[in-house]
């Protein structure tokens, strides 16, 4: 991840608007921009990354105090040739496309196997739902062919709640061959606030493959 980490750098320069997500290689790229002394702004969906970026002594804004981000940077769990990501496992991902949607470039980072031809079907897609909507949004995902399941805490009693204190539920489909159609029916359902499918909003990947860095799509 080295050579990975070295190339990301070379992308920031001084005065940006930088977002940074989650994960080992964000978490380890935003170490290494600390030790740049590069003059940047700092914003991030994560709580977990916002409290390391103040530890690193960044210049850390909310979302709605930036007109854009010149850079975002993310990690996720799956990736297909067109870009297309799931970003599923956080339980972030309402947050995370608002900052994706702002940036200039939303670039991807990750080892090469996680780019495939087509997404993962062993990644789940992850639904962010208010809690009166969780039945009915259970029952339509397996009227589609699915498997739904509330997410369950390990740490306490009751469901896994997000930022903004709703349910998450994982959908598991035999593949992702129809995602971009199941993602819209799901997407449109009272009480959905948000899906971790991301469609043309990745401008652009880093991929670690060894030694070398593969870049997919291209910088703005």
């Amino acid at each position: 991840m080295e050579k990975l980490l070295e190339a990301t750098i070379k992308l920031i320069q001084p005065d940006m608007v930088v977002s940074f997500g989650g994960g080992n290689t964000v978490n380890r790229l935003m170490k290494e921009v600390a030790k740049e002394n590069l003059d940047i702004t700092v914003c991030t969906p994560s709580e977990v990354t916002k409290e390391t970026c103040l530890e690193l002594g960044f210049d850390v804004k909310e979302l709605d105090q930036v007109d854009h981000i010149d850079l975002g940077f993310d990690g996720c769990d799956s990736l297909d040739e067109a870009l297309n990501v799931l970003k599923s496992k956080g339980g972030i991902h309402t947050f995370e496309k608002l900052y994706a949607q702002k940036a200039n470039n939303y670039v991807i980072l990750g080892p090469r196997e996680r780019m495939e031809k087509k997404l993962n079907p062993d990644i789940f897609l992850s639904l962010e739902v208010i809690e009166p909507a969780i039945a009915q949004v259970i029952d339509y995902v397996e009227s589609l062919g699915g498997k739904a399941k509330l997410r369950q805490s390990s740490d306490v009693a009751g469901m896994v709640r997000s930022k903004l204190g709703n349910g998450l539920i994982d959908c598991y489909f035999d593949n992702w061959d129809n995602i971009d159609e199941i993602n819209q029916k799901l997407s449109s359902l009272n009480g959905v606030v948000g899906t971790s499918y991301f469609h043309d909003l990745v401008t652009a990947a880093l991929l670690a493959d060894g030694d070398q860095v593969i870049q997919k799509g291209s910088l703005k």
